[in-house]
């Protein structure tokens, strides 16, 4: 299927606050994306990863540059037009706001209100989007009485009544139990797949990114200092921010018996713990253990696992090596000039 640009952004700059106050920029901001695509926006707290997303959603109109959606420059729209341009933007947050007054029907509607829909239309487009998020039966309930992840679908069903382009999601996985997060994932995936929304996400979950996203932005500080598929992000990261990324989710899936023990830096007692990649490499394990002998190392093997991520299939090996920090450090350099995509991720004692 031919792909189309839908959100185009050339050398934006904003301001933005982190949660303690502080004053930080996106900076210079260039980034493309195509119609249909899901993408993940990975970065540590502070990054500008929900700025991002408000100034794309032109809740917030930057300081400099062009935001274009669907080829058209919506930065210096007059207040009226960027409101109706902004209706096939779709902006829900993990905690949404509500009319606590009134029902969630009523809440719903009140878009299609402001609009000067006829009462009867508005009937049916609520009922309509009240049952793709699956809570055709909360339409006379008020927000109080909602879960989480029932107000996220609330918020969500009263974007889908403009039928957006676009919908970002800022951070609204974040808390969620597994079911919910599953839930919420499936229904993006099929509005996605139904009606080629473009779906961008603000997430650090690991997991999530695997399962739904298609390609990924790192950023740090306000710019955007990586851009990849979410194969390469776990195969082959590049920057700092996705190698602690990575780092930090193959931990997760470390026993607990490690996770307690591990360092971060070379501790004398400690063995330097590797993670090993690979998608098609020949005859891997020779590699390994030649490299092994070759700089007269030892390894002790701790997991051996295959994960799919995006239809692909990829090997990935744990193993504790023992050796001179330096030494070990050539061998990985080693084993990756070889197509083994291999990462000092941490420091443990003797694990025998």
């Amino acid at each position: 299927m031919e792909q189309s640009q839908i959100i185009a952004l050339k050398d934006v700059e904003s301001t933005y606050k982190t949660k303690a106050q502080e004053q930080l920029y996106l900076k210079s901001v260039n980034l493309t994306v195509n119609k249909g695509d899901i993408l993940a926006i990975i970065g540590r707290t502070g990054a500008g990863k929900s700025a991002l997303l408000r100034c794309i959603g032109l809740l917030e109109r930057p300081l400099t540059g062009i935001i274009s959606i669907d080829n058209k420059n919506l930065t210096f729209l007059a207040s009226k037009d960027l409101c109706a341009e902004r209706r096939y933007i779709g902006y829900i947050t993990a905690k949404p706001s509500f009319l606590n007054s009134k029902n969630i029907a009523k809440n719903i509607s009140l878009p299609l209100q402001i609009q000067g829909f006829a009462t009867n239309e508005i009937q049916k487009i609520v009922d309509r989007v009240l049952a793709r998020v699956g809570l055709e039966n909360k339409a006379l309930a008020f927000p109080e009485d909602l879960n989480t992840l029932q107000k996220i679908l609330v918020d969500l069903a009263r974007n889908l009544v403009n039928n957006p382009k676009i919908l970002l999601l800022d951070d609204v996985f974040n808390g969620l139990d597994q079911r919910s997060i599953e839930i919420l994932s499936n229904l993006i995936r099929s509005l996605q797949q139904e009606n080629r929304v473009t779906v961008l996400i603000s997430t650090n979950d690991a997991e999530l990114i695997k399962n739904l996203c298609q390609n990924v932005i790192v950023m740090h500080l306000g710019a955007i200092v990586e851009r990849c598929s979410v194969a390469q992000l776990f195969l082959s990261p590049v920057s700092d921010v996705a190698h602690e990324f990575v780092r930090f989710a193959t931990k997760q899936e470390l026993p607990n018996s490690i996770k307690r023990k591990i360092s971060y830096q070379p501790t004398a007692g400690y063995h330097a713990l590797v993670r090993i990649s690979f998608a098609e490499c020949l005859a891997p394990e020779e590699i390994l253990s030649n490299t092994i002998d070759a700089f007269e190392l030892k390894m002790n093997i701790i997991q051996a696992y295959q994960e799919k991520i995006q239809e692909q299939v990829f090997n990935i090996m744990l193993i504790e090596i023992y050796g001179a920090s330096n030494v070990i450090s050539e061998a990985v350099t080693f084993l990756n000039a070889n197509g083994l995509q291999s990462e000092i991720i941490g420091y443990v004692p003797d694990l025998n």
